[in-house]
Formats: C-alpha cells, structure tokens, sequence
C-alpha cells in the first residue's frame, strides 16, 4: 500500500488507530479471528508512565512478541532479564554491607560516646561528623551504598506482581492456553499446588542463605527481620494458592535467581575477587541467628535481663573487657601497696639505696651446699602468708582457693627450713599479732586505701550477698582478712601448728630442731617478737658468743633490727628484688618465664654491712663500731618508718642520708671522746642532738628550692613520656603556676590579716617573716598541711613535742620492745627539723606510760574500713556500717589522698581521721558485749600462747586436721609433743652496744671484707650496676692495695699449679687453680704436665681488653646484687680455677672428699688469697665409715642396684659387717607409658620461611607478626611474641633449631650433664664477669607448629587491615596507628591487645629455646596414666614385703645428703641424660616426698642440671609447673638428686616400635575414659590387705588426682587428623625444595607438597612407594585398644580379619597388666616350654598399635631367686636373642612380676571388655592438622566429605615379640646378693 511507504510522522495514538483499522481489514480478508481478538485486547491496554505494573505488562509483552516464547517463558526470561541487570548493583550492595558489619562495633562505640554528651556543642557535633565521614572513608564504604539493591529491586518487585497479577485481565484468553507442563492456563491458580509450595520453600531457603548478610548490616534488628520474613515464608502459603499462576511464574524464578546469588556470593573464591571481606567473626560468648525454636527462648531470656542480640551481647563483652582490665589493675595497685607500703616494706627506697651504697653486702644464693651454716632461723610470717595469697603473677593464675594458699604456705615453709638454711638448733615462727597503737595509724591508712582501689576496679564484678545482708564481689580475696583476729588468720595459725606436727614426724631435719611458734594471738609484730626472743636469748648465762643467726623476710626494717643486736654473725635471707619492674612496657604482653631452675634468694651480710661503717665512720680507733651502728640505726628514723612521717625536706632520692653522715662525721669530733648521739636505746644527750638537728634543718630551704627545679623538670618529662604514650596530658606550665600563684596569694592574704590582728604580739620559735617576692616555704608548709599559723604557739609545741616523743619511743622500741602499747604520732605530717628546738626542756616533760595491748577485734575495729566489715564478728558490724553508730565517722568511704610532692601513688598521706581509743572502746563495750559473741569468736579476741615443739617418739597421740576440706588428714602416731613457754620477764633488759666475749671475726662460712688489705675508701657517684641499670646514688667504693712486682708466671706456675686458693671475695670460696696466665701467655697444668701456651698479637691483644673488660666490672657491677664498687688496680696476672663445689660420698665406705667443678673461673690475681682466713671444718676429708655408722637400724632408703632397684625399704641390722639387712618393699618393674606418650604426641614444625609461604606472607612481616611490633602512640606491642631475641618461645608453638657450622663438634649430651657446676662464683663465665670466650658460630632458624600457624591465621582473620597495612609498610620500625588503622587507630590500639592478651598463647611461660618440654595434653596423659598404674599396683596387694641382705654400696639412706654434699648425675644415673618421660624415684631432691615416684616432662639446659618431674601423688611442696601440670603434683629439681628406674632399654624398643609423631589425635579421648576406667577401678577395688612397716605407710588406695579445670587444652575439631604424624619420623637431611616439615615418611614426596594434598583432600601416590593396603585389625580388638587402654581411650578400628592366636584380647591383657578390668588372658605362655607356632602378627599400623604389641606381648616371670652374682638389672629381651634359662617347672602368668593371678577359664574376647568396644574410624586428615577451610589465601573450595586415605609405605612384617624378664639368673627370697 502507497500510504505505508512514506507514512507521514502523527503521534502514536493516530498512528495505532489506522493501524488497527488495517489490520481489522486484513484479518477480515484473511478470516483470522483470533487475530483481531487480540489486537482488540492490545488496543485496548495504554500503559501509563507513571505505573510501574503497566511497565511491567509491556516488558513481559515486549520479550513474548521478540522472541516467540509461550507467555510463561516469557515471564521467566523478563524476570532473568530483570534480576540480571541489576546484579552488579546488588554485588556492591553486598560489598558494603560486608564492611559495614565490619565497622559496626566501632560505629556504636562512637554513638555512644556522642550520645553520652548529652547536648552536644557545635564543635563536637562537627568532631562527631569528621569521625563519621573518618570512619566510613577508612573502612571504603559509602554509607547508602548498602541501601542501592533493596531501593533497586523494591519497584521491580512492585511493578512485576502486580503487572503479573493484572496481566491475566488484559490478556485472557492469550494467556489461558500460555502456560507449560501441569499449568498451562496462567490465569488461574495452580490446582496441584506445587507452584504455591515451591515459591513458599525458595523463599525460605533464600532466607535462611542470606540472612548473614541482614544479620551483619544491621545486628540490632537484622534477627528480627529474619525471623519475620521466615514466618511469612510460612504464612504466604496458603495465601498464594488463590494467585493466578502467571504470578508464580514470576515469584519462583524470581526466590531462585535471588538464592543462587546468596549461595555463589559466600563462596571465598568469588568473595575474594569480587571485593567483599569475610563475615567478621562474632564477640566470644555471642552466637548468630538462633532460628525459630531458640526465638522464643531469646525472648524468655530477654525478660531476664540476659543478652539476645549480637549488639546487646557486644555490650556485654566489652563491658567484661572493661571489668577485667579494672581488676588487673586492681591486683597491680594492691602489690605495690602491699610490696612498696604494706607491712612488708619498713623504710621506702633504703634497700635499694643501701645495696648500692655497700655493693658487698648481697650474696645470691645460687646453690645451698656452701652457705653458711645457721644455728638458729627466724621467719616473720606476714611476708609469706602475703605472698602465698596473692603473689605477683596473679593477673596469669587469676584467685587461689584456699586449699591453694594453705598448701603454698606449707610449700614455702618446707623450701626455706629444708632446703635453703636448714638450722641446725631452733626455728621461730612469728606472725604479726596486735600491733602497738603507734602502729595502728599506718595499718589503718593501708588498709583503707587497698579498700577503695578495690571497690574501684571491682564495681562490675558480680555481686554476692554476705552473711550481714550487703553485697560484695564474688571470689574476691580481701588481703585486709590478714589482720589478727580474723577467721582466716586463725585457719592460717592452725594449719602452720599442723604442718610443724606433720614435719616432725615425717622429715629427719626438722626432729633435730626445736620449733617455737607464735601466732597472731601473742601481741606484737613478728619481727619485734623475734627480736624480744633474741634478746632473752642473748641474755641468757651460758650464752654462745659465735651463735649464727639468719632471719627471713622482705621488710627492709629487718636490717636495722639485725644491726642493733650487735650479733655480727647476722644473715637476712631475702627473695630477689626486681627493680626494673616499673620499666616494663604496660602496653605490651606482661610474659612470664619458664623456670629453669629454683629461683635464687639473696643473703644480705649484717657482717660485711658492719665492716662498711666501720670504714665509713670509724677509720682509725678512737671511735666504738658497736656506739656507732647504734647511731645509724637512729638516723634512719628521721627519714621515716613505720610509726613516724617522713620529714618533708629529708627523702632518700634527694640525698637525704648523705647529708645525715656528713653533718654527723663533721659534728662527731666536737662531742668528745665516747660522745654519741644514743646510748642502748637512749638519746644520750637532747642539747647533742639539737645542734645536730639545727644544722640538718639549716638547707632546709635550699632543698625546697631544688625540689621545685627538679620536679618543674620531672613535670616536663612527664608530659613527652605521656603524649608518646598517649595518656592525658598534664596541666601546663602556665596552669600550674596560675595554681601556685593562688596558694600563694591566699597565704599572704592570711599572713597580712593576721599580722594586722596580732600587731606586736610573739610568734612562734623558729619562724621569721620573709621578705617581699620570696616563697615562705615553712609557713605555706604548715599552712597547708598542718592548717597552722605563726601565732598557733601550743600547737606548735604539741607537733614538735609529739614528733620528739615519736623519735624516743622507736629508739626504745628497736632496743627494749615496746615502752609504750598506747602512745602514737596524732599528725599525718612531720615538723621542719630546725623547728625541733629547746629539746632539753622537751625531754624534762616526756614520759610514757606502758599501758596494755588492745584485744584483736579493738584493733580489727581500728584499721579495717567498712569495705572489709565482713571480716569483723556479726555484732561489730553495726558499729562501722550502720549511720546510726557512735563512730561513724571514723570509718569514711572516701578520702583525700595527698601527694605531698611525691611520684609514686604507694607515697601519697592519705588523710583519715584519727581514732578516739576511747571512744571505740566505749562503744564497743555498749554494742558490742562479749556474750553476743560466739565461742569460737571469744577465743579468737583472747591472748594467746607461745608454743613449743619438739619431737618425741614416745608421743603416740594423734593430731586431728584443722581442715579436712583442702584434703589434708589426721595425723597418727605424731612423735612429737607441744608444750607452752612462759612468757618473757624482758623488762629492763636491752640490747648492749657490745660484743659477748669470745666472738670471733672473720668467722668460718660467713663472709669479711678485712680478708683482703683496703688502701683507701671513698664515696664515690660511680653509676654501679647492681640491679641491671646505673645507680643515681653514690657508692662506697674500696681501692684495694697496688700488687706488688711478681716473678713471670712461668716460674710462678712451678709453685702455684694445683695449689688450692680462696676466691670470691668477701665470701672467700676454696678453688684449684689449673692455669695462670699474662699478657704473654698461659700455663696451665694438663695431666700433671705444665703446659705453656705463648700468645699471638690477636690473642695478647684480647686478654688485655678482657682485663680492662673486668676491671671495669669490678668497679662498676655487671647487674648482679653484689658485684661493683671495688677498684683492684691493673691487672697483671689472672688465674684460672675450679671452685669448690662440695663434698662427695664414696658409697663404697662412706668416705668423702672435696669435689672441684669443671667449669673455670677467671680471677685476677690481687682477688685470691693462698691461705684460708677462717678454715671451716665442713670441708674436711673423712675416711671410711662402718656399716653401723652408716646405716642405723629402723632407717629408711632406697635401693640403687639390683631388681629391687628404686624400691624403698627399712633397715633391720647389719649381717657379717659387710652386707645391710634390709626389709624391702617391692614393687613391680615401670612401664615404660611416659616414653611412648613423649614420642607419640609430639609437635610437627616447620622452618619460618615455610610457614610464611604457606600464609602468603613476606618472610620478614611474619617475623614481626610473630615476634613483636610496636604501634604509636603509647608503645603498643602488637606481636603474637611467640618468639624473643634473647631466645625465648612458647612451647607447642615455636623452637629455635641451631646448627654449628661445618667442622664443629657439638657437646656429648651424656657428658654434658655431668658437667654444669651448681656453684658458680665472681669470675665464672655465667656470671658475666669472666672473660668473653669465643662462642662458635651457630645458624639459628626459628621453626613454627601448625598451632602458631593457625593463630597467625586467627589474627589475620580479625584485623585484616592490620594486615593490609604492614604487607604495604613491610620495613616500619615503628608504626604509626593513624596509618594502619585510619584517624581513630589509637583506638584500635587497645582493642587489639585486649585480644592477643586472651589468645591461648598470651598466657603460657615463654621457655628457654634450650629446654625440652612435653605438651600439656602429653603431661595430663602421663598423670592419669600414671593414676590407673597406681590403683592397678594398689589392688594387686603391692608394695609385698621382702627381707634381703645387700652391700652398702647399693643403698641410699633417707636424710644422708649434709648441706655440703654433692650428687653428681653420675652416681646413681650413670651420667645418662634424661629423656622426656623417663620414670624417676626421689633420692634427696628439695622438697619431694623421700622415695616418691614420678614421670619427667621437661628438661633444661644441661649447665642448670634441672628436669621438671610429674609426681604420681600430690605433696606439699609441689607447684603446677607453671601450669604444666595439676597443681602440688610438679617439681622442678636437679637430675641428679632423682634416680632413673626406667627399664634398661625401654627407650631403644620404644623408638624402635613407636615412630615418633603427634599423638594427639588420643590424647583428648583418652582422658574421658581414664576418668571413667579409674572410677570403675575405685568402685570394684578389692579391700587392700594391711601391710607392716614401710608398706603399712601407703595409702591402701588412693584416688585419682583432678586436674585443674582447662588443664587438658582446648578441644579441637581437627584432632583426629593429628594422628597420621604417628607414620613420621625425624628427618636425617636437610629439606629439599619447598615447604616441608621436619620430619619425613617413607613417601619421597615433599612434605609441602603432602601437606597440600591431604588439605585439598587429593590423595597423592608416589609410583616408587611400594605401598600396599593396611592390615585389618578388627577382630584382634587393634594393639593401639590395648595402649589407649592404658592411657584411657576404648574402641578400635575398622578393619576385618581374625586375631592372632595367642594374643586373644590384646587390651584386656594390658588392662590386666596394669591391673585395669580385672581380666586375665586365657593362654599365659610358658618360658620354659616353647609357645606353638602362631600365625604371622600384622604389623601395627600406628604408634599405639607398636607400642601396645611392646607390651602385650611380653609375658612376665615370677621372681625366684638367683645366685649372688647376680647384677638384677631388667631389660627388655626380643624373642630369638638370648634369655636366661628357667627352672623346669617354673610356673609364669602374664604380668609383672609379683601379680598372685589366679588362672582364668578361657571366654569370647567381647565377654571380657565391659563395657564392649565399639568401632570406630581410623583418625583422618593430613599430618599437621591444618584445613584448607582455615587458610583462604591457598585457595581453593573445601571438600567437605572427602576422606583423606592413608598411604602405607611398606609390607607388613613379623613384629618382634618381647619379654621382660630379669637380665640374670634368678634367686630365692631372703638370700643375699
């Protein structure tokens, strides 16, 4: 048609119209109704723009006519068309919100504290706005971008269900033949209802795929959301059944697109690539999306004010966070208030000043065998029950039960009686009693302030109801309850008596002592007490004038206690003060280290301090040592003490002390001869001590003037030091002037008002106006302190008068005892010292009035602030709680706290009011009545008595336990008796300024500075380093005299080689010398030949700088207490030598002789001495003893030969003077258990390189990540610290591997530990003052374990922009938080510490790269391992009693060892090193039980000779090992003094049969079921059979020991994997390319390369391997049933096959064999008769199968006995070797030896399992226990049920069959060796 050519251009609505009427035309020609049908419908359809649904229609419309599909097509591909092109929009969508969950926390954090403004100001809404903008840009989102999708896809979804729903309308019948399969009319609903169904399941699923995303994005009310739509996923079922099936055909494409899009966008790979981050991981403690069933729940949860939401549950974790931080805190303040001011600190600062004053006076005690011997040992109690209650490492073992402080007490009584001094006469126990009234003051201000700093970092704790109605914070321990009169100090009084009875009877050191307690019912402090107690001693007739004292105790007052009794052989035994502590980054992990040995004290010498004044202050002889020390004691109370202020212008930093001596040697000379300033506990002459006062007081404001200076400086300091660390900012120098400006201006506006009141009238003495601009110290002084003015004439008088009166009453108090009970200081401030005039009229008027002390509870009501009422008896308690008492107000809940010019909070005056004794007397006895008290509580409040204890062995009685509850029983026949000593008649008597006639100086064992000719002394400011950093006070530094000319020392060598020295200078140890040396050579004697060794150049020239090296220490210190302060001169000659390290014992004939060590000594020449100054008898050689000298009758040992060896027994006489009749308690021979559990769970490592590879991380960021790296501001160290530069690691995580270079010889082990000398003195070369040897060069390599790996991965997981940042600033020293973490990074900061402190990591020991360790799993193996052996040995009737007669030779008598002997390891060890689970009896090692058994888990350096041991059974003097092991149950002690009862070759068949890997895939089920084995055992335990002698002091049975609660370790979903280690032993090359770990299977294939196969779940076959499938071990019940039976692990593999014959149920004949099951094996083999031929045994497939066929299949043999050859060594003997012949019928039963088992009739092996054994799977997983799933950067999907197969390397073979068998003949009971 020629109009359609060229169509004129008309609108749309004309141009429609003529075409319809064409095609109505054409259709009519054509007949095509249906046509013109639907044209009409067409035409009569006009979208409008404005409706979405219309849109909708014409799409759906649009794809239909393009692309011919029918409608139901069409509406599908309109819905894909749709979902697709909005896809990009929703993947940014998801991208945001992923970073939007990230932010979330911080993002509310941040609301808070704006909201917590209140009405926020301008600027902080603008501050507020950058911080949002800061935020969002950081994090890379924007913030409505999470918002594009849901605002994209709300339209179409409109537009598209109700365009579907109307669509039906428009075009009927198009639609209603346009449907598919079962519909295919889409105008009406689906009449199979399977389109409602499927939209209603799609939905659900999509929700649940997705709802991570709703939850994340919005975690306040995304669970909310979820829960809606899954309900209305329920809901809109039956609701669409009426949709017409177009709509469906939307909806259900449209849930399936949108789930398919959830499902691809969780996966890692696609997340990765497309930009959206990981879900984060929730807070501990919270969970996610609950579901439906658990909603309800959460309501019933939310009703109880417990957290249900992630937000609420952020809340709560923070706030937790919060609250453990304020407690840690908490626990720091009240050590520094306890350690700084507490009662165990007398004199701030004076033992440090003085250590570095007198650098010779400390002594560390680095070994026992050489101290000096004391005859009497006092021990002032407090500082032990403060330190076993609340130690310093609390923040790491949090709150100690009570059982743990009772036994640690005991712990720590034991170490220091019986380990350390071992008294030779008497002990003295003293706990602090009621204090004098001088001293209620100070305990009053400490205990007040431990009270609120409490109350301050406790107040989110949970609370508790006490027992008078308030609340308080639950498993707090309130250090206050340490106060006579409380409940708990009267359980700690009667647990020392019982202690005293228990070591009485049971320890042969203490039966020689006399023991005198005095507990804190007896008035007085400790230390005074024990002074009373010297006192009357020394004043006694008869009295010894050498007697040799040592006192315990950290208060530095004991020093000048120890002065004034003028005993010159006085020792303070002292813990080692760390004084660096104050230096510790606080923003960084707070590590502990592993000890590798007992930690050291010190002994402080009251005999060289004496020397030192002597030098000092009476050079010359015109003046009295003993007068004098008496006057130093006295000037220590001027700068303050307990009972006195410190004087405001007299403080040890600012050279107080120095002033005191300079005034005191200017003013001596003027006094005349004898003249001194007291006279035995007398101020000898008022006028005296004035002028000297006057003259002190004189620089007063010179002092203050510098005071401002230096703490003007301090301030500025301050300042940098807080900005770098980012704390608040103190004020300016401009604010603080402003502030000092207003003080001052307030006292002159005083002082002028108050001079134009009292114009011409007197001030006070010693006041003088000042002049117009100056500072009047003293006035503003009193002004602001005291309140007083120059006119307040009386109460001047008052404070100087009582101040005087404080000076008398301490003079008298340190040399009388208490003059006083009533008297006290009633001022928190001293007077200025040149206001102390007209003393002499001052003296006439003071007297003092003895009075009597308060009861307990009076002065529990005197100290203990309202906070500690629960400590007081019921009754008392209204009196400081109720506001209607009498004397409220003397108990405040709040008070100032005046710093007084001080820096350290523990120096702040804390100004409470003083109490009215009278007042709290009166009210007591009007509230408080004794009749209200209980019986209980009235002895608690009455005087009490001294006790004496002394054993007895005729005393029979027995002592009841004061505390069942801690486990600690009745004691039985005590053999010891108590009786009460009479109180002291001390009256008049005084320490005397002299010394008891007869007293000899030096004397043997205590150390003299005279030893040595002193040409001069000076003190000197030489920076000495005592303590690890320069000294800022001067030092008294001795010069000795010049040596004079020598001959060369090659002719000297002739006379002095071999000779024996005295070295160690003032302490004067015996040493050899081997070789003498110049700067020319050395001559040293080798094999009794002189050897001369002439230097090179390099050589001469590395001995002179090793000489000037040591001059300089000599003079300066090397940080060790002790060492500095003496200038030697040059050195021309040193001497090389071994100390002495002791005596040794010929166990032959009981001979002894000196030992020398092996390590040598360098020591110059003018610092020996060729002739003992005071010759100590302890050291002398002995010949030989007779058997009845040796070993007396009823004396108990252990025997160290011979099958019975490491049994205990009893001596019953002596036979022929040649052999010992011994009645022995035997016990069957060990199981090697601890062997196979130490190389079974064992970590896999790898090298760094390796780990970082397979993190993906630069090699050097992987050193700091796991190292330390520090973040500014504040120092944060945000490293995992799982390795140090002064190598340490944390064990399980990390070791150091070092490898010699190529040509150097590495030490013999074995020798090794025979080598390390116990006693080291000044010149060895660990105590850092020898010369520097040349140490060979070593390659270190830090190695990781897949734990360390994973933790890496964790931390990266939870702060990927940590990360992020340090791979794009891999090089930073030091990083800045504003660049890693974005504007608020400071803020980050703590967070992510809070976070490393709580990794597992964080709280283990970090351990010595040189010590060998098992894991915790391992250790808590061995423990129950070793419970079921004990009960198994205990229900077969052992120990069984034995008489023999034995030589000597092959005993160990209890309590032979004197403190001067040495066990080398070679004596009773064969200088055979230990290995990690070798089995050990104690010989003498400190503090374990005689003869206890145990396991060893840890080993140390060999130089330290140490192994940590796992005892079979607690005992008092165990610790946990750190957390090694259950608490009382380890010990760290010296190889040497245990001995190896592990079966000779054990270890050789262990390593044989038990491939060395992780085990732990059974550790964490074989705890479950040794627990449940032990407690069947228990249950069906036959009744013990009652044993005589050493056998009837076993416990008939004893119960398995708990562990702590977390001591098994962590579970882990990976654990079963760990297994396949098992198939690995340790590599013999290097590694080869690629990641491998360092141990290799038979497989050649690399271990990096095995690794990721067994991740990826791929299994990797080698063609070269000849592996073949693993033998079956079903039916034989699998030898690993029998190992884990052992250990606690039922079931056993899948598998098919027969059992062996002769091994019917391998399990059960462990069981038997450990006495477990009760069970016998039905066949025992005969060794007298050969076994039948049996089928070939499989070879085990796992490290607990070959260990289990070890011990399964060797049967035992009853002892009979053997000729008198015989050696009865036991051995493990493979079959086919030789085995020793036995008697023809000889009858055997397959257990150890000893085991009376009836023979059992043969049954079904399942009959004897009970419960029976359920199969299991083989442990899966790949050798290191790593998972794809947890290291995303190796990409890759997770296979998720794809099971890793075990590759078998080789065929199985015949395992060797073993027996254990005596290595001799054997022999008849009672015969003798």
């Amino acid at each position: 048609m020629s109009s359609d050519a060229n169509p004129p251009k008309q609108n749309f609505d004309e141009t429609m119209d003529k075409l319809f009427h064409e095609s109505q035309k054409e259709a009519q020609t054509e007949g095509d109704a249906w046509f013109l049908d639907e044209a009409a419908s067409a035409a009569a359809f006009e979208p409008s723009w404005w409706n979405l649904a219309d849109h909708a229609v014409s799409g759906v419309e649009f794809v239909h006519e393009m692309s011919g599909l029918h409608y139901a097509g069409s509406i599908v591909a309109t819905t894909m068309i749709l979902r697709f092109t909005i896809l990009p929009i929703a993947i940014n969508a998801q991208r945001a919100a992923s970073r939007m969950a990230h932010l979330q926390p911080e993002l509310k954090l941040m609301k808070d504290r704006y909201e917590a403004l209140g009405t926020p100001s301008q600027a902080e809404q603008k501050a507020f706005a950058d911080q949002m903008k800061g935020l969002f840009k950081r994090y890379e989102v924007k913030p409505f971008a999470a918002f594009a999708a849901p605002l994209m896809q709300a339209p179409l979804f409109i537009g598209m269900f109700f365009g579907m729903k109307k669509m039906p309308d428009i075009f009927t019948e198009q639609m209603s033949t346009g449907g598919i399969m079962w519909f295919t009319d889409l105008t009406v609903p689906d009449p199979t209802y399977i389109l409602p169904i499927a939209c209603g399941v799609s939905f659900l699923t999509t929700i649940e795929a997705g709802k991570d995303q709703m939850i994340d994005s919005n975690p306040q009310y995304g669970p909310v959301m979820v829960n809606a739509f899954r309900a209305m996923a329920v809901v809109m079922v039956p609701v669409i059944t009426t949709f017409p099936a177009a709509m469906l055909c939307y909806w259900v494409p449209n849930n399936f697109f949108t789930l398919v899009q959830s499902v691809t966008l969780r996966n890692d790979f696609v997340r990765k690539q497309l930009g959206i981050w990981d879900r984060p991981k929730p807070i501990p403690g919270t969970t996610g999306d609950a579901g439906f069933q658990e909603t309800m729940s959460n309501l019933m949860k939310k009703a109880q004010g417990e957290p249900t939401t992630e937000a609420e549950m952020l809340q709560r974790h923070n706030e937790d966070i919060e609250m453990k931080k304020r407690v840690k805190q908490m626990i720091e303040v009240l050590l520094l208030l306890c350690y700084k001011t507490g009662d165990i600190m007398g004199v701030p600062k004076f033992y440090r000043w003085l250590s570095e004053r007198y650098t010779k006076i400390n002594e560390i005690v680095s070994d026992s065998a050489l101290l000096p011997e004391f005859d009497h040992l006092y021990l002032d109690m407090n500082g032990i029950i403060h330190g076993c209650t609340h130690p310093n490492h609390m923040d790491i073992s949090d709150f100690l039960s009570e059982r743990d402080m009772m036994l640690g007490i005991m712990h720590y009584l034991d170490r220091i009686i019986t380990q350390i001094v071992k008294p030779r006469v008497s002990v003295y126990m003293a706990i602090d009693g009621v204090a004098p009234r001088a001293k209620l003051n100070q305990q009053r201000s400490r205990r007040f302030r431990s009270a609120r700093d409490m109350a301050e970092a406790t107040k989110d704790l949970p609370k508790q109801n006490n027992e008078d109605g308030s609340t308080g914070s639950a498993d707090v321990f309130d250090s206050n309850c340490i106060t006579p009169g409380t409940e708990f100090m009267a359980r700690v009084s009667e647990t020392i008596k019982y202690f005293i009875r228990k070591k009485i009877k049971e320890d042969p050191i203490w039966r020689n002592l006399n023991v005198i307690f005095s507990g804190h019912e007896i008035p007085g402090e400790g230390e005074h007490k024990i002074m009373e107690h010297i006192r009357m001693m020394r004043s006694q007739p008869g009295y010894q004038p050498n007697t040799r004292h040592c006192i315990y105790g950290q208060d530095a007052d004991l020093i000048m206690l120890g002065l004034v009794t003028h005993e010159p052989h006085f020792t303070i035994l002292r813990e080692v003060v760390d004084f660096s502590g104050g230096f510790t980054n606080k923003n960084a992990l707070k590590t502990v280290k592993k000890f590798t040995k007992e930690s050291d004290f010190q002994l402080l010498h009251l005999s060289v301090l004496r020397e030192y004044l002597s030098l000092e202050f009476c050079k010359g002889t015109e003046y009295d040592l003993e007068r004098t020390i008496d006057d130093f004691v006295f000037l220590t109370f001027l700068v303050g003490n307990d009972f006195l202020p410190h004087l405001t212008t007299l403080d040890i930093g600012e050279g107080a002390f120095d002033l005191l001596f300079k005034v005191y040697k200017e003013q001596r000379p003027e006094w005349g001869t004898g003249n001194y300033l007291t006279q035995s506990g007398d101020i000898s002459d008022p006028q005296r001590l004035e002028n000297f006062l006057t003259v002190i007081g004189s620089v007063e404001t010179e002092v203050l003037e510098k005071r401002e200076i230096d703490d003007a400086a301090y301030i500025k300091k301050k300042r940098k030091w807080n900005k770098r660390d980012g704390l608040p900012q103190l004020p300016s120098d401009e604010e603080m002037k402003a502030a000092d400006d207003a003080k001052q201006n307030d006292y002159i506006s005083m002082m002028e008002a108050l001079m134009a009141k009292h114009e011409g009238q007197q001030f006070v003495d010693g006041w003088t106006p000042v002049q117009p601009g100056q500072k009047d110290f003293k006035g503003r002084y009193y002004f602001e302190k005291l309140k007083l003015t120059p006119v307040d004439l009386k109460a001047h008088h008052d404070l100087r008068q009582a101040y005087v009166e404080g000076l008398m009453w301490c003079l008298a108090y340190y040399y009388r005892g208490c003059i006083s009970w009533g008297w006290f200081y009633p001022y928190h401030y001293g007077p200025m010292l040149s206001d102390l005039r007209n003393l002499p009229k001052m003296f006439e008027s003071i007297s003092f009035e003895l009075g009597t002390p308060v009861k307990p509870f009076q002065q529990l009501m005197a100290c203990l602030p309202p906070a500690s009422a629960q400590l007081v008896p019921t009754p008392y308690r209204y009196l400081m709680k109720s506001p209607e008492s009498p004397i409220i107000d003397f108990y405040p809940v709040d008070f100032a706290v005046d710093m007084n010019g001080k820096k350290n909070p523990w120096e702040g005056v804390n100004l409470l009011p003083f109490i009215d004794l009278h007042r709290l007397l009166s009210a007591i006895e009007e509230h408080c009545p004794d009749s209200k008290l209980t019986p209980s509580e009235r002895r608690r409040n009455q005087k009490g008595k001294i006790l004496g204890y002394m054993f007895d062995l005729t005393c029979t009685e027995t002592i009841e336990s004061p505390n069942r509850k801690i486990g600690l029983v009745d004691i039985v026949k005590c053999h010891s008796r108590v009786r009460v000593l009479p109180e002291y008649e001390s009256e008049g008597v005084s320490f005397k300024p002299e010394l008891i006639a007869g007293t000899r100086i030096p004397f043997p064992g205590f150390p003299s500075l005279n030893v040595l000719p002193i040409a001069s002394e000076e003190v000197l400011p030489i920076g000495v380093n005592c303590f690890g950093f320069p000294s800022k006070y001067p030092t008294m530094t001795l010069k000795l005299h010049e040596m004079p000319q020598i001959p060369p020392v090659e002719t000297l060598a002739d006379s002095v080689l071999g000779k024996s020295l005295f070295i160690n200078w003032p302490m004067m140890h015996e040493a050899k010398l081997t070789a003498i040396s110049d700067a020319l050579c050395e001559v040293r004697l080798v094999k009794g030949k002189k050897k001369v060794k002439r230097w090179n150049q390099i050589e001469a020239d590395r001995w002179c700088k090793d000489s000037e090296a040591m001059m300089q220490g000599y003079h300066t210190g090397v940080s060790i207490p002790g060492s500095g302060g003496v200038q030697i001169g040059e050195i021309r000659v040193r001497l090389k030598l071994l100390p002495l390290q002791g005596m040794t014992t010929n166990p032959n004939n009981g001979s002894s002789k000196k030992l020398f060590g092996k390590e040598e000594a360098d020591v110059p020449l003018q610092l020996a001495l060729w002739q003992a100054p005071a010759p100590d008898p302890r050291f002398t050689e002995k010949g030989p003893m007779a058997l009845r000298e040796r070993f007396p009758i009823d004396g108990s040992l252990i025997l160290t030969k011979g099958k019975y060896r490491g049994c205990r027994g009893t001596i019953v006489g002596i036979a022929d003077e040649k052999k010992v009749g011994v009645k022995v308690a035997t016990m069957p021979p060990e199981i090697p258990f601890g062997l196979a559990l130490a190389r079974s769970v064992y970590e896999s490592y790898i090298t760094s390189t390796d780990a970082s590879r397979i993190l993906k991380l630069n090699g050097g960021l992987f050193g700091k990540i796991t190292g330390s790296i520090l973040f500014e501001p504040g120092k944060y160290d945000l490293g995992l610290n799982l390795k140090s530069g002064d190598g340490l690691c944390v064990a399980g995580y990390t070791r150091q591997k070092r490898e010699r270079n190529a040509g150097q010889k590495s030490n013999n082990n074995k020798k090794a530990w025979d080598s390390g000398d116990s006693l080291l003195v000044i010149g060895s070369a660990r105590t850092g003052q020898a010369g520097n040897d040349e140490k060979p060069e070593e390659r270190i390599q830090w190695e990781f374990t897949p734990k360390a790996i994973r933790l890496v991965n964790e931390y990266r997981q939870k702060f990927p922009q940590l990360f992020t940042a340090l791979v794009r600033m891999p090089n930073e020293k030091r990083y800045d938080a504003t660049k890693v973490f974005g504007p608020n990074g400071a803020d980050w900061l703590p967070v992510v510490r809070e976070w490393l402190n709580g990794v597992e990591s964080a709280k283990l020991p970090r351990t010595p790269i040189s010590t060998d360790t098992m894991s915790k799993e391992a250790v808590v193996a061995v423990e129950k391992a070793a419970d079921v052996r004990n009960l198994a040995v205990q229900k077969k009737g052992f120990p069984k009693e034995s008489l023999i007669k034995i030589p000597g030779s092959a005993l160990f008598l209890e309590n032979s060892i004197s403190p001067t002997d040495v066990i080398l390891s070679s004596d009773y060890n064969d200088n055979e090193a230990p290995e990690l689970g070798d089995r050990i009896v104690n010989l003498c090692a400190s503090g374990i039980p005689f003869g206890a058994r145990g396991t060893v888990v840890g080993i140390h350096q060999a130089t330290t000779g140490c192994v940590e041991v796992v005892m079979d059974e607690e005992f008092v003097g165990g610790t946990s090992l750190q957390g090694l092991c259950s608490n009382f149950r380890g010990k760290l002690c010296v190889w040497a003094h245990v001995m190896k009862i592990t079966v000779d070759n054990s270890k050789g068949l262990v390593e044989k049969m038990v491939p060395q890997g992780s085990g732990k895939a059974a550790v964490e089920k074989i705890l479950a079921d040794i627990e449940r084995e032990v407690k069947g055992q228990q249950r069906n335990a036959a009744p013990a059979v009652p044993q005589q002698g050493v056998a009837a002091q076993r416990p008939a049975q004893r119960l398995a020991t708990p562990t702590r609660g977390g001591s098994a370790g962590r579970s882990r979903s990976d654990s079963a994997s760990r297994g396949k280690l098992a198939l690995s032993r340790e590599a013999k090359g290097p590694p080869e390319k690629g990641a491998r770990f360092t141990r290799t299977s038979k497989n050649p294939k690399g271990g990096l390369h095995r690794w990721r196969a067994l991740m990826k779940g791929i299994k990797k076959s080698d063609p070269s391997s000849n592996s073949k499938p693993a033998p079956n071990y079903n039916d034989a019940t699998d030898a690993s049933a029998g190992l884990k039976a052992m250990l606690g692990v039922s079931g056993v593999q899948n598998g098919g096959g027969k059992a062996p014959q002769g091994v019917t149920d391998a399990s059960a004949g462990l069981k038997a064999m450990l006495g477990v099951g009760g069970h016998v094996p039905p066949h025992p083999p005969n060794f007298g008769v050969p076994p039948p031929p049996q089928p070939p045994m499989p070879s085990p497939a796992t490290a607990a199968d070959k260990l289990m066929q070890l011990m399964t299949l060797q049967p035992q043999m009853q002892p009979v006995h053997a000729p008198v050859s015989s050696s009865f060594n036991f051995s493990y003997v493979e079959e086919g070797k030789h085995v020793p012949e036995q008697p023809p019928n000889s009858q055997s039963i397959p257990h150890f030896a000893h085991y009376p088992v009836p023979p059992m009739p043969p049954q079904p092996m399942f009959h004897q399992m009970a419960p029976p054994m359920q199969t299991t799977k083989p442990p899966q997983g790949n050798a290191t226990g790593l998972s794809d799933k947890e290291f995303p950067p190796l990409g890759g999907a997770v296979k998720k049920s794809a099971d890793v197969e075990q590759t078998q390397a080789e065929e199985p073979k015949q395992a060797p069959q073993s027996t254990l068998v005596p290595s001799s003949a054997l022999m008849k009971p009672g015969k003798s060796i």
